[in-house]
């Protein structure tokens, strides 16, 4: 069981790789081009579909998260799938406005007929015979094994060697001109690290930071595409239009919301004291539902400011102090007005108090930083102070929730 179980485990995250490798490898090839009419799609005609100056370029791609990648051979089921993709798409397509793109990250083993295909200009025709021959091979063992009643090999390229011999021998000449191989290709772990070597006017020290943002940029681009909440294309004026705002915000030092469009995974379990807190003014379900995501997305922010700028923590305990004395001036004038009313009436002003920090803090408390708008990060921070006991709801929530922290 625990096999099965491991090889499930297995299969499914070569499956989210491969991917999110279709969509890295969508923003790598925007980012590497060098006109600018271009415009990327990603599981539409192929996995990924790029138009740039008047031609598609179509890309097959084959990630692999084992230490030693396959190589591609003429035997390769991604060889034979990727051809019945292609084949499939013919009707759609105009060929001589059309280019091929197998990528894999394994290598063409030395002497294959298929290194034909990492050079534009070779000749395909011998590549031809020796794909017919193989196509042929595959069906005559089929039916070998059929006359046989054995179990029929090759189920997983039939279909490709079937489409590749339905054609004629000048489509296939023609369809394998078009086409390329690109071995050798990035991981889905390399690809960020290329893509910053790309930046050449960037500042070397700001180049990895770019291709970070950008990459996060670009996963919601591409969700969202996927969902129709945008176009199914992506532009690359777009993308370069966020590569200089992402620059602009280094080089100025200017804090971006990058939590803003996010919320915690579905397993996110905060510090039980948050609810305490909340509890104890008997606030809603509501209450703790944002309460949680708030302090998830300021959590994550401050982490990741710190993570990003050693000298940020400074700036972060500084704006605590602000957070923490603006709730100081509420929560004094509150207990004294509540010293001498029953807990129910001391619980709904601590309430209140408590939807002050989501309300209006965020909109009367200067932001951390000038250019800075996100509520989140108000909200979240005095839930993380909460849960320090820096602040808190009740007035008496430190007699209340001290003794047992």
């Amino acid at each position: 069981m625990d096999q099965v179980q491991s090889s499930a485990t297995h299969a499914a995250a070569g499956s989210a790789l491969g991917f999110w490798y279709q969509a890295f490898y969508a923003l790598r090839a925007l980012v590497i081009l060098n006109t600018d009419d271009a415009a990327v799609g990603i599981e539409q005609l192929d996995d990924v579909v790029l138009k740039a100056d008047g031609q598609t370029l179509l890309f097959q791609l084959k990630h692999s998260i084992s230490a030693n990648p396959p190589a591609i051979t003429l035997k390769s089921r991604s060889l034979w799938q990727t051809m019945k993709v292609w084949i499939d798409a013919l009707p759609g397509l105009t060929l001589a406005e059309t280019s091929l793109h197998l990528v894999a990250v394994g290598e063409i083993p030395e002497g294959s007929p298929l290194l034909a295909l990492t050079d534009t200009e070779a000749d395909r025709a011998d590549l031809v015979t020796a794909m017919t021959e193989e196509a042929e091979r595959v069906l005559e063992t089929r039916d070998a094994a059929a006359k046989a009643k054995k179990t029929l090999p090759h189920g997983d390229r039939v279909d490709g060697c079937q489409a590749f011999l339905a054609l004629s021998k000048l489509e296939r000449l023609n369809l394998l001109r078009r086409a390329v191989i690109r071995p050798d290709s990035p991981t889905v772990a390399e690809i960020e690290k290329e893509i910053a070597s790309y930046f050449y006017l960037v500042l070397p020290e700001h180049r990895p930071a770019v291709a970070k943002r950008l990459v996060e940029w670009w996963d919601r681009q591409v969700v969202y595409s996927l969902c129709g909440e945008r176009e199914r294309v992506i532009a690359r004026a777009e993308l370069q239009s966020q590569i200089m705002t992402i620059v602009a915000d280094l080089e100025q030092e200017k804090l971006v919301p990058e939590f803003e469009q996010v919320g915690p995974p579905d397993d996110y379990q905060p510090d039980g004291m948050l609810a305490r807190q909340i509890e104890l003014v008997k606030g809603k379900s509501f209450d703790l539902k944002r309460a949680i995501r708030e302090e998830w997305k300021a959590r994550e922010q401050r982490g990741r400011w710190a993570a990003g700028n050693p000298a940020m923590k400074a700036k972060i305990t500084a704006y605590d102090h602000v957070l923490r004395e603006h709730w100081s001036d509420r929560h004094d004038e509150m207990a004294d007005a509540c010293a001498a009313l029953e807990d129910d009436k001391k619980c709904a002003s601590g309430l209140e108090l408590l939807r002050w920090t989501h309300n209006e803090a965020p909109i009367t408390i200067r932001p951390i930083a000038e250019g800075w708008g996100a509520a989140y990060y108000v909200r979240g921070s005095y839930q993380v102070l909460a849960i320090n006991l820096q602040v808190g709801w009740h007035p008496d929530f430190k007699a209340r929730l001290g003794g047992d922290k």
